[in-house]
């Protein structure tokens, strides 16, 4: 009995062996061909995929600022560049099945034969398109390091290391199909469509477009349209940095195309690259262009020329039509003139001063003083103060009106409201400021958008400073004096703003009210930015004197008076001012050490340039001191002052100190180390308002 149940079982066992080595044979043997290309099939199907054209930045009336232009980009697989041996088995398998090897070709040879093609290819493509073998080597060393940063990040294979990758990119059309012809014979090149991010005559406008920068990884893990395939940045892509580039960056991405091929070449799938939608800027070309040219005029004018700015808003609709920096730079020549730019500590042209510069605002903050006394009932338009041309009785050097300082043992004597406007009256504000006292002062900047964003959504938009008690403890270590106060309300001491809330706050005593501004929309007129931000309502009795002031500022022989229009329709409204600032830091003396105890002093405008220059001892930098500032101050010299001049304009027809209706225009304008705002900004803001209005 147990010797037949081993007998069947050995039987089974017999049996299931046959089946089991006939099923192997015949994977293996017969059908090992099929199999074999099956497998191969299946590791080699990988999508290709084409990037799209970003959408196009238009001004307001429609004129193209920034647009993709077609190109073409020479791609190399990656796996070729990083020299893998995998990827040349299945290479030359993959040839020899069709039928580009003899079938008795060993694979080691047909292998060995790929790989002395390579630096044969980079020979050639370096001829056809000019550029010199090192710099292709370059290149090439470029992408692998950012492919072996991105994996080690990932701590896993990432898709790019089977992929073709850019390595030249923008060729021109001859060049390009010289290269398909002669090269893409060859499996691991392909020269795919590609396009170049061209600007049209928007070099006023460099900063506002902003840049292109590589995908980098922290920029792909903070990707909004990570989960999308199609949509999501790669280690190769490029995004918006900087200004509406940035700002815009996922409205202005397409959606790249896909390509499926089956082992053969068959293209099993395939989706058309999506160009991205375009976006439309608030911002008036020509006007922008004037405008930098009167800043640039009004800029070399100045004993010390160095910057200026200006901001044009819409009151209505608070959209901003010009939004003008200067010096500006050639958008073509960012890469080329870099270094330069960025060395220019004395001019600054890579700065977005309408934005991103934090100035003292000076005289125009009487404005916010004004208003906030009046609001909180701790003056009225009646109230008088008496100028002396000094605050403190026995200290006539500390605290003087600035028509003191300029006409000395002159004043303006008694002042109400309107005339400490009118004559921007140091003393009357003095006594003012200490009514609000400095925590009251900076509740007002506040309610006047001081100290926060405007909504712009762009990243160099400057908050500035509103220097609250809580900051003044963190940043000065100390709490308020009563000078404090005192400063505050002129607009010196810490407080600081930029030319577009500058701005803004001249829409926001015209409109009555503090809203965000508008600078882009979609091709659906979405806003972009922040301009859902809570609008803040103003008391309109404070602002009807505050208005009457300023139309005298401009009109009544005022402080501004060089702001006259000579239009019988429209009035400007202004207020100016003039800051002081200390003279900016042109370049630093830093003392370098080395381990072995030596010391060098070095000038430089950085640290980064300073270890540039031993790049292979690189030393430890243990002290620095300013070596030059610009402009350069004699000995008892006062500090040079900025040129402020903040206005709206209004129908002639508008009852004096009524919100104005129509075309109003708010604008800020400073000039740098200008001086006299009354004299040199006041002078530039007419012009601005004469071309703004019929």
């Amino acid at each position: 009995m147990f010797r037949r149940r081993v007998t069947a079982f050995w039987l089974v066992l017999s049996v299931l062996t046959v089946v089991v080595v006939g099923r192997l044979v015949q994977i293996q043997i017969v059908e090992a061909a099929y199999y074999e290309e099956l497998a191969s099939r299946i590791l080699t199907q990988r999508p290709e995929y084409t990037s799209a054209p970003r959408g196009t930045i238009y001004d307001r009336h429609g004129t193209p600022l920034l647009r993709d232009e077609p190109t073409w980009d020479i791609c190399l697989h990656y796996a070729v560049l990083a020299g893998r041996g995998d990827y040349f088995q299945q290479l030359a398998r993959h040839l020899r099945k069709r039928g580009e090897y003899p079938e008795d070709m060993a694979l080691r040879d047909i292998e060995a034969e790929l790989r002395a093609e390579v630096p044969r290819v980079f020979e050639r493509l370096g001829q056809l398109t000019g550029m010199p073998q090192a710099e292709l080597r370059e290149r090439v060393a470029q992408i692998r390091t950012r492919i072996e940063r991105w994996r080690a990040r990932a701590q896993r294979p990432v898709r790019e290391e089977n992929q073709l990758l850019p390595v030249l990119e923008d060729v021109d059309r001859d060049t390009a199909l010289t290269v398909r012809l002669e090269l893409e014979r060859y499996p691991w090149l392909q020269v795919t469509p590609g396009s170049h991010r061209t600007a049209r005559d928007a070099d006023t406008v460099v900063h506002v477009l902003g840049r292109l920068g590589p995908a980098t990884p922290d920029r792909i893990a903070n990707d909004p349209l990570a989960g999308d395939p199609l949509r999501s940045l790669t280690i190769q892509d490029r995004c918006g940095v900087s200004g509406v580039e940035r700002l815009a960056d996922i409205v202005l991405r397409g959606t790249r195309g896909r390509t499926v091929r089956s082992y053969a070449g068959q293209i099993l799938e395939h989706t058309d690259p999506i160009p991205g939608h375009d976006v439309y800027l608030t911002i008036d070309l020509e006007l922008q262009k004037h405008v930098a040219q009167l800043l640039e005029e009004a800029t070399q004018r100045c004993p010390n020329p160095s910057g200026a700015a200006a901001v044009v808003i819409d009151v209505a609709t608070r959209e901003i039509r010009a939004l003008v920096s200067y010096p500006t730079y050639p958008y073509e020549r960012f890469a080329e003139d870099y270094d330069a730019l960025r060395r220019d500590t004395r001019h600054l042209p890579l700065l977005f001063r309408a934005v991103q510069g934090q100035y003292p605002p000076g005289s125009i903050c009487k404005a916010i003083s004004l208003v906030g006394a009046l609001s909180d009932g701790l003056i009225t338009a009646q109230t008088t103060f008496e100028c002396r041309g000094h605050l403190l009785p026995d200290q006539p050097d500390r605290f003087r009106c600035w028509i003191y300082n300029q006409y000395p043992g002159m004043s303006h004597g008694l002042q109400d409201a309107e005339d400490a406007v009118r004559n921007s009256c140091n003393i009357y504000f003095f006594h003012v400021g200490e009514r609000l006292g400095p925590q009251g002062l900076c509740d007002w900047f506040t309610r006047f958008g001081l100290g926060r964003s405007q909504g712009t959504g762009l990243i160099e938009e400057s908050s500035a400073i509103v220097p609250t008690e809580d900051w003044m403890q963190t940043n000065r270590g100390r709490g308020y004096q009563p000078a404090d106060a005192w400063n505050l309300a002129i607009g010196q001491g810490e407080v600081t703003v930029t030319p577009l809330q500058a701005a803004n706050v001249a829409a926001t005593i015209a409109a009555g009210f503090w809203a965000p501004v508008r600078l882009a929309y979609d091709s659906t007129g979405q806003a972009l930015g922040n301009p859902s931000a809570a609008v803040v309502p103003l008391d309109d009795s404070a602002l009807r004197v505050l208005r009457r002031g300023m139309w005298r500022v401009v009109n009544d022989q005022g402080t501004g008076r060089e702001a006259r229009l000579s239009s019988s329709k429209y009035e400007l409204c202004g207020k100016t001012g003039s800051a002081q600032a200390s003279p900016r830091v042109v370049n630093m003396v830093y003392t370098c050490e080395w381990s072995d105890g030596r010391r060098e002093q070095v000038v430089a405008t950085c640290e980064e340039d300073v270890l540039a220059r031993f790049p292979a001892d690189p030393p430890q930098i243990v002290a620095r001191r300013v070596n030059e500032r610009y402009p350069a101050l004699e000995e008892g010299e006062r500090l040079p002052a900025h040129a402020w001049f903040i206005g709206y304009t209004q129908p002639a027809t508008t009852p004096r100190g009524g919100a104005p209706r129509g075309d109003v225009y708010a604008i800020s304008v400073i000039i740098e180390f200008g001086g006299s705002g009354g004299h040199v900004a006041a002078p530039v803001a007419r012009k601005i308002a004469e071309y703004l209005l019929p």
